[in-house]
């Protein structure tokens, strides 16, 4: 299986009074995954919320914390496509410390909407063949 690869860091407005990561905080990481990955498919988000014909929104997102993280942790996030649709996607990232451990996991569901009517729209050629560079499973 071939994952993106983002690093990251957890930041002081990362952590709340006890110096632990908030536990909202572990979406940015995903975030910020998912913003390197497409920058790296040759998007950005200026080019894609101002010139694209399309968006992609997150409708669901889920996480699970498996250790605490403090200010300073080196990140390492590893995003893959677990499910392309016709309309939507399922994107999962696994978060490891500066140590190798597993300390989170994400999955955000995404659909492709028209930016003209907003309404769920098939996604395009190039998207797709970036999330199945990707790909986690063998589904289409």
């Amino acid at each position: 299986m071939v994952f993106f690869i983002a690093r990251n860091k957890v930041r002081m407005h990362d952590t709340d009074m006890a110096g632990l990561l908030y536990f909202a905080r572990q979406f940015r990481f995903a975030h910020d995954a998912l913003e390197d990955f497409v920058t790296s498919e040759g998007y950005n988000f200026d080019q894609v919320f101002h010139h694209e014909k399309f968006v992609f929104v997150i409708v669901h997102c889920e996480a699970d914390y498996y250790a605490h993280l403090k200010v300073g942790d080196e990140l390492k996030v590893l995003l893959a496509c677990e499910h392309i649709g016709e309309t939507s996607f399922t994107i999962v990232y696994r978060i490891y410390n500066q140590d190798e451990n597993l300390v989170g996991t994400v999955k955000t569901v995404h659909v492709t909407l028209d930016t003209a009517t907003r309404k769920k729209m098939t996604i395009p050629d190039k998207l797709r063949a970036s999330l199945n560079k990707y790909r986690e499973d063998s589904s289409s």
